[in-house]
């Protein structure tokens, strides 16, 4: 996971999802719902400028066992990459 502006273009994202102007929870949950579409190894790249976005994201990682393989901060807006995982 990285938190630097590298570039975005080295991870292709099998589905996205803008949050922009949304506040928590409705990331998250906007997000979970969206990820749980997508098969196991797959990532969804979420775009949001809710700041509180970026703790409760990580904590939905620790609890669900997806992993978040990029975090980027570009000014106001958060883009986060996640790959699903297997159910365990």
């Amino acid at each position: 996971m990285s938190n630097q502006n590298n570039n975005q273009n080295d991870i292709i994202a099998d589905d996205s999802l803008d949050c922009t102007g949304l506040y928590c929870p409705v990331p998250l949950y906007q997000s979970r719902k969206k990820l749980n579409n997508l098969k196991a190894g797959q990532v969804l790249k979420v775009i949001a400028d809710d700041p509180t976005t970026e703790p409760d994201f990580k904590a939905w990682m620790r609890t669900t066992g997806n992993e978040m393989i990029k975090f980027i901060k570009e000014n106001d807006k958060l883009i986060f990459y996640i790959r699903k995982t297997e159910k365990k």
